[in-house]
Formats: structure tokens, sequence, C-alpha cells
């Protein structure tokens, strides 16, 4: 990174060439990743529907036997029947199981895309191989990066949670921490990129990653949550189709949609952030243009 002025452009900049989720320099690489990513999804969602139905189920019938007996003894039996418990406990355990190995996997196919998509702009000459042995040679950094980062958020989420208890008027505070995650996100939106080009030590890395959105904080948080509002708005398409299963589908290819597209704009405006040279052939015709 150089000492020139770091400027984040609005999301209509970018919105085009970001959602241009196929266009690779290998359009191959990009099959590839999408297949993958909405198998992984797909698959996923499917492998845990029935453990997230069957824990519905035994609420709901936890629920029921509240209503029916609310006396002690009947609230004991219903909380602390240790049958219940191990049927719901063994449920919870295999739906968030499921859930934690799509997310780390969809994380580790989509960063390679965007990794693939960086080094496509940044260095057009560096061939497949190097650019999969240089992602590869930086991803254990990139992993226990993460793993401090939202271990750090949940333990500030746990705290606020416990103090509420014993301070309700926390509370207000407490209903805001959605929020307040979402913007530390966005805050460091480039963390991962910040290892892939620059090699930043974990721990470094809090600091580089927060310099680096710290004058542009205002047209990335709004660049993001455009993004997060057009998923919104896109999962709104599969509410009304009655078959549950192509429901799910169009879910997922509507998600590995969108990731392709927040790796992409991620890169775009680390690129901006960073002061880093393009020198891909999409630009070269831009510059030929203007």
């Amino acid at each position: 990174m150089d000492n020139q002025p770091r400027i984040v452009k609005p999301i209509n900049a970018y919105f085009k060439e970001s959602i241009k989720f196929y266009d690779l320099d290998k359009p191959v690489v990009a099959r590839v990743i999408f297949v993958l990513l909405l198998g992984v999804l797909f698959g996923g969602y499917l492998l845990a529907r029935p453990y997230i139905y069957e824990l519905y189920t035994q609420y709901e019938q936890l629920f029921i036997r509240l209503q029916e007996d609310m006396s002690i003894d009947g609230l004991n039996s219903a909380l602390f029947s240790a049958g219940a418990n191990e049927a719901i406990m063994r449920s919870f355990l295999y739906v968030l199981l499921i859930i934690v190995a799509i997310r780390l996997l969809t994380f580790v196919i989509s960063l390679f895309y965007g990794c693939w998509y960086f080094f496509e702009m940044t260095d057009p000459q560096m061939s497949g191989a190097r650019r999969t042995s240089v992602f590869f040679a930086r991803l254990p950094k990139i992993i226990l990066f993460n793993i401090l980062f939202f271990a750090a958020i949940y333990v500030v989420v746990a705290v606020m949670v416990v103090a509420t208890v014993f301070l309700p008027g926390l509370a207000i505070f407490t209903a805001m921490l959605p929020m307040a995650i979402l913007f530390v996100s966005t805050m460091y939106v480039f963390k991962d990129l910040l290892i892939i080009e620059f090699n930043v030590g974990p721990i470094r890395n809090f600091r580089k990653a927060l310099d680096l959105t710290r004058n542009n904080k205002k047209y990335i948080f709004l660049n993001m949550m455009s993004l997060y509002a057009l998923g919104w708005l896109l999962n709104m398409i599969s509410i009304d189709v009655e078959n549950a299963v192509l429901a799910l589908f169009i879910s997922a290819f509507l998600e590995c949609i969108l990731m392709l597209v927040t790796q992409r704009l991620s890169a775009l405006m680390f690129i901006d952030a960073a002061s880093l040279e393009r020198k891909d052939k999409r630009q070269t015709k831009v510059d030929v243009l203007v």
C-alpha cells in the first residue's frame, strides 16, 4: 500500500462489474466454483431440513405440554425430562454442525473466487496454479484471524446478554447488538484480502483492516448494505413457492450468486481503498474509452 489518498466510490461505480459473477479470465473456474457453492448450499440445506423440522416439532410439543399443565410438577416434567432434553439437544447439535460446515465450506469456496478475481485485476499474468498456491498458503492465517475475530464478537455479545440479566437498563443496548455486529463486520470487509495480498499476520490484521476502512466508512457501509438489501429482496422470490425443495433450491441459487457478487464488490473496493493499480483488460478498455 502506498501513501496516496484512498477513496472508495459509491455502489453505482462498482455495481455493473460486480454483478457479472460469471466473468473471469478463465470462465471454467467461475462455472466450477458456482456449481460447488450451489452443491454445498442446496445439499446442506436438504441435509439439515429433517433435523430442523424435528427440532421444531419437539419445541412445539414442549410448548403444548407446558400449556396443558402449568403446575410445578408439570413444568419439571416438561422441562427436565431426560428423553425430551436429549432429543432436543441432539437435533440442535446436528443442525448446528451442518450449518457450521455449510458456512465454512462456502466461505473457503467463495473466498477462492474472490482471490482469483483480485489477482486477475492486479496481476493478470499470474498463472492459475500460482493463484491457487497463494490462496492456500494464506488460508491458515485467514481462518485463524476469522476465528479470533468472531470469537471476540461472541464474547462481547455474551457479556452484554449476561449483564442485561443483572442490569435490565442495558436491554436497549443489547437490542442494538445485531446492528452493531453488522457495522463492525462491514468495517472489516477487507480482512481476508489484506492477508491474501500483503500476508499480514492475524493479530496485526485487526489494526490494518480497520485503518484501511477508517477514511471510507460511509461508502463501504452503504455499498455493503446495498448488497444485503438486494439479498433480502431476492430471498422474497422463494417465499411464495409452494414446493419446499424448489424453494430451497431457489434460495440456495440466489445466495450463491450474492456470495460471488459480494466477493467482486469487496475486491473492487479493496483495490481503491489500498490504492492498488488495476492491470486487467477490462480496466484497459475503460482507459481507452476515456
